[in-house]
């Protein structure tokens, strides 16, 4: 018995795609009556998830130092562990008091800059702009500036009193957190389990290859493993390399606006580190690392008092030329060889993935990407090559 062929290719891609949607369609229905569930799963699992992925991410790290210096498994992890504490504490005590410092200056700055911004706009006789509307919109943006100046405010001497040291700092700064204490202890209580699992994991993952050789079928391994390697190859390369593409990029845009103070505009080196920072964490969606990295920069420039129109614009072309630069290193450098073509997930796939994901809660936020990173191996292996060989097939049945 044969299978049924459509000779149209117009028809075929027509029935292709109503099959898709309407997997597709089914798939969020299912999903919508099954959510609760889901949420409560992942939720109790998230914990284990984590700890899988962090081993996943770390565990290649592990063997190389193992391989290199000589190690025992358990001494390489926690070789491996020390070295991830101490970059956490470096975090703690100077980053991200840092970051929140820098975080307050620009609330100050763009308070005192918008509405000058906003004066200037309501001036201009060719704009023609409604001053009373312009007004409000002031008003509105004052409000809302204050109110995250006032939330920075009480955050910023906490966090920095807590990188300090002292038992009477801690003291002062816990008094500070006391409402969301209960929050805190969850949060560190969660890492703690996390890095506890992880560590096991870790330790004996080069048993799980294995183990899953020893489930599956003779003559369904090669199959299996093949599919499980690109698996790995698509989802160990994209979580890696995004990761080490993100911080390369961030660290780029710090340096970079750091730099802009020497060409005449100390704006931007104050708040380099809080730039670069939001750069490196949101380049973990491929190429949006620079846009958030210039597009706070450009504010800068335009609401900055007391600097000369024509040092605004040289600066301007200098953020422009720098978002120009790294995006090019991005696409041509890193993406291709830190990442790999076969890795990569289109920026939108991981915007979707994420999105979906965060209405599962965190187990969702935590499995998205890596799910997605499979059902792309799944869908190209069991779908698309297939298609691609039935109309090679078909193109030369014709020819």
């Amino acid at each position: 018995m044969t299978g049924i062929t459509i000779p149209d290719r117009f028809l075929r891609g027509i029935i292709y795609t109503i099959g898709v949607m309407t997997t597709i369609v089914l798939a969020f229905y299912t999903f919508g009556l099954l959510k609760e569930s889901i949420i409560f799963i992942l939720t109790v699992l998230s914990p284990f998830l984590a700890s899988l992925l962090l081993a996943y991410i770390l565990a290649p790290i592990v063997i190389r130092l193992q391989r290199n210096l000589k190690l025992g498994r358990i001494i390489g992890t926690l070789l491996l562990y020390v070295m991830v504490f101490m970059i956490m504490f470096l975090l703690m005590a100077f980053l991200i008091p840092k970051i929140f410092q820098e975080l307050a200056g620009l609330f100050e700055a763009i308070k005192e800059g918008v509405p000058k911004f906003l004066s200037w706009l309501s001036e201009n006789t060719n704009l023609k702009i409604d001053s009373e509307f312009i007004r409000n919109l002031r008003e509105e943006i004052e409000n809302i500036e204050i109110d995250y100046q006032k939330i920075a405010a009480s955050i910023l001497p906490a966090i920095q009193k807590i990188a300090s040291g002292g038992f009477s700092a801690i003291g002062e700064a816990t008094k500070g957190f006391f409402s969301g204490i209960g929050f805190v202890v969850s949060f560190f209580s969660f890492m703690v389990f996390v890095g506890i699992i992880s560590f096991y994991f870790i330790v004996d993952w080069e048993r799980i290859r294995p183990t899953i050789n020893k489930m599956v079928p003779p003559r369904y391994r090669e199959r299996t493993f093949d599919i499980i390697d690109k698996i790995d190859q698509a989802m160990g390369g994209f979580l890696r390399g995004q990761l080490t593409v993100a911080i390369i990029v961030g660290m780029m845009f710090a340096a970079g606006l750091f730099g802009m103070g020497f060409i005449g505009f100390p704006a931007l080196t104050n708040y380099a580190i809080l730039i670069g920072t939001a750069a490196g964490v949101a380049g973990f969606i491929p190429y949006l690392g620079a846009i958030i990295g210039v597009a706070p920069a450009i504010l800068i420039i335009l609401l900055t008092g007391g600097v000369a129109w024509s040092t605004k614009l040289i600066t301007f072309a200098a953020v422009l030329v720098l978002f120009s630069v790294i995006q090019a290193i991005e696409g041509f450098v890193l993406q291709p060889r830190i990442i790999g073509k076969s890795a990569g997930l289109h920026p939108l796939v991981v915007i979707l993935a994420l999105i979906i994901g965060s209405q599962f809660g965190i187990g969702g936020l935590i499995i998205a990407v890596p799910v997605a990173s499979i059902i792309r191996v799944l869908v190209r292996e069991f779908y698309w090559i297939p298609i691609e060989r039935r109309e090679l097939g078909l193109d030369r049945d014709v020819g």
